[in-house]
């Protein structure tokens, strides 16, 4: 990555450093060697600029040297790579390479362990309602077994009662019909006398 860096610096016809003698590119260029786009590099300027170190042109334009166009490609690998944020970015230039790990408060760590303590209460005692809601149905389901037997039981004993009086009704129309073969001279209000 830097040897790639270090042979577009010494192709570049650009402006060089009269210090160093390296050349130095302009933002569109930085961009276009760090396969960005020149309002991303631009973005990062603004976000890093104490961490890049710039020189500017007689113009007043950006130049990036060779250092700068080093941590442009950091940047751009810390993003699009390990997917940092920007936070963890500065954190990481700022501390000089040490990975951002955020680390809770004593007074975050005492806040989760009440949290979680809650949980576990709460969930004892959805566990204890859902034992006690089995309990429940259990019972009902009995209940209703014992009502539907009932039921059932109650409605054989009608339907034999039923059938019993059915047959017996009929007994009594045969014998009235044998009784009235017997005698047909008879009237129907006469049967009573």
């Amino acid at each position: 990555m830097k040897q790639e860096v270090s042979n577009n610096l010494s192709e570049s016809e650009n402006q060089h450093d009269k210090k160093q003698g390296a050349p130095l590119l302009t933002v569109k260029e930085v961009a276009s060697l760090v396969d960005e786009s020149v309002h991303v590099v631009r973005n990062w300027l603004k976000e890093f600029k104490t961490y890049i170190p710039l020189e500017k042109s007689d113009a007043g334009y950006n130049l990036f040297n060779e250092q700068a166009i080093n941590v442009i490609q950091t940047i751009k690998e810390l993003h699009r790579k390990n997917g940092y944020s920007i936070k963890q970015i500065e954190h990481y230039l700022m501390t000089g390479g040490k990975e951002f790990v955020p680390r809770p408060s004593p007074a975050a760590e005492e806040l989760l362990a009440n949290e979680l303590k809650e949980i576990r209460s709460n969930m004892k005692e959805i566990h204890n309602m859902l034992e006690q809601q089995e309990k429940f149905n259990r019972a009902l389901v009995e209940k209703l077994d014992k009502q539907q037997q009932y039921i059932d039981e109650s409605i054989k004993s009608r339907d034999e009662i039923l059938m019993k009086t059915i047959r017996e009704l009929q007994e009594t129309k045969r014998i009235e019909a044998a009784k009235e073969e017997e005698n047909p001279n008879k009237k129907w209000w006469k049967f009573w006398n």
